[in-house]
């Protein structure tokens, strides 16, 4: 059995290890399993630090130097064996370690294949069982709240997720409470759609001069992506249907009641925070926030409810929509990482979700995106760094000569013309929906409040410039659900 003093380093380096974790005192081991003599499934706790109690999930293994190391390692492939076959693991402590295989789970030896999972808190492995590839995936943090599993297996035939093969979870000894521990599932070809989006606007930029207005130039260099953009519209609009079906969801409203005091006390701690911005811009960007806040205040403040609630993905960045072309030219495609907040629907927490989340997401990454490309580019043509520029994007550069302080302005407003035509193109034409507002406001407030503890200046600076696009009476927000 590995020691608690062998814990640490083994854990501290991790680089999945998130800094709360690593900022603990030590470590210790709540419970384990053995798979085999020298593989352990270990449930450790954090002692001390701002972490402290949280419970991680690390399965080990004892090199031939008789040293315990961290990592998926052996203890994957046989925990995949495990989940193939289902049953029941012991713990020492009492516990239980359950895996489920899935109705369509492949038969055959599982092994190791190459792949690049990039950074993440969670363990991914890449494995070829009969023929096919699997994603293994391992939850580390046990405290926090996984639906994924589950969604995946009520997701199944439908063909908007990855096909789930099965799963397992540790079951507390104490409380009897279940943890999702991991996951098998079909791997899902493809890049996200943010990469098939950044290279058509990097390849907008050659193009880009003064003599072409720039909206007739986005339009014309957008026409090759436009079918398969306004397909994965149709793509994303039919995984919210499947997922309303399958998760069996009434028809509710969104707790817009309870949800408003929480924006307003968003918005409150951020009027006491000192942005390190243009000072005129950044006051200027908190007054339009808070004019949209009164707004919604009086749209929406005399209801319990809104229409518009129901399950989501949860945290949809641009790389969980999956696209991979066909010979045809047409995207297949899959939606990847679920976490939606809440199931089943008649639990807990589950009104307060809504597919308009999962279309603000998709803005919101678009705006970083597009206003970050810009930034570049400006500052590539003018000769200067991305926080000028990302800095002069928002206060209108008044130091810049009237030509240099054109060629930004024809950069950020050509880029802002693409975001839009990539919008309305992905999620349909522009729309005033209260309910899709407050769920922007909320989550502009929360990135810039990330932002300024975290110290980032620059993507303040872009949230910002969105906050003073709320001051004008065009909607920006899109209307496809």
């Amino acid at each position: 059995m590995i020691r608690d003093e062998h814990l640490s380093p083994l854990l501290r380096a991790a680089s999945w290890m998130p800094r709360d974790l690593r900022a603990a005192h030590r470590y210790e081991t709540a419970d384990h399993a053995e798979q085999a003599p020298d593989e352990l499934l270990l449930i450790v706790r954090a002692v001390g630090g701002p972490a402290s109690g949280e419970r991680v999930f690390v399965p080990v293994h004892r090199e031939p130097s008789g040293a315990w190391a961290g990592g998926d390692g052996p203890p994957g492939l046989a925990t995949v064996r495990r989940v193939l076959t289902g049953g029941r693991l012991r713990t020492a402590r009492g516990g239980y370690l359950d895996f489920r295989r899935g109705p369509s789970a492949p038969a055959g030896e599982a092994r190791r294949l190459p792949f690049d999972q990039g950074w993440s808190s969670n363990a991914l492995s890449l494995v070829g069982i009969g023929g096919s590839s699997y994603v293994h995936k391992t939850y580390r943090r046990l405290n926090e709240t996984i639906h994924e599993p589950d969604v995946l297996r009520l997701m199944s035939g439908t063909g908007r997720t990855p096909e789930w093969a099965g799963d397992y979870t540790y079951t507390d000894p104490g409380r009897g409470a279940r943890h999702p521990a991991g996951v098998l599932y079909r791997h899902a070809p493809g890049q996200g759609i943010d990469a098939p989006l950044r290279a058509n606007l990097r390849s907008l930029w050659p193009r880009l001069t003064n003599r072409l207005p720039s909206e007739r130039l986005v339009h014309a260099h957008l026409r090759p992506l436009e079918a398969t953009l306004r397909a994965a519209g149709r793509f994303l609009s039919a995984f919210h249907h499947d997922l309303s079906v399958r998760l069996g969801g009434p028809s509710i409203g969104y707790p817009v009641a309870d949800v408003l005091p929480r924006t307003s006390a968003q918005l409150d701690r951020l009027l006491l925070t000192d942005l390190p911005l243009p000072p005129a811009a950044r006051s200027a960007a908190l007054d339009a926030l808070r004019a949209e806040l009164d707004r919604l205040h009086s749209e929406l403040g005399g209801r319990v409810t809104a229409p518009g609630a129901g399950p989501c993905h949860g945290d949809l960045h641009l790389s969980h929509l999956l696209c991979a072309e066909e010979p045809d030219g047409t995207w297949r495609m899959n939606v990847i990482d679920l976490s939606t907040p809440a199931l089943p629907s008649d639990g807990s927490g589950y009104a307060a979700q809504s597919p308009l989340q999962d279309l603000v997401a998709v803005q919101r990454a678009l705006e970083y995106f597009t206003a970050d490309e810009a930034a570049f580019e400006s500052a590539r043509r003018l000769g200067v760094d991305a926080d000028t520029t990302m800095n002069g994007s928002l206060d209108g550069a008044p130091g810049l000569p009237d030509v240099r302080r054109k060629v930004l302005h024809t950069v950020f407003r050509t880029a802002d013309t693409w975001r839009e035509r990539v919008l309305h193109l992905l999620l349909g034409p522009p729309s005033d929906s209260p309910l899709r507002r407050l769920l922007y406001l909320r989550r502009l407030l929360h990135e810039l409040g990330y932002n300024h503890d975290h110290a980032r200046p620059y993507h303040a600076a872009i949230d910002l410039r969105h906050a003073l696009a709320l001051a004008s009476p065009t909607p920006t927000l899109h209307a496809r659900t």
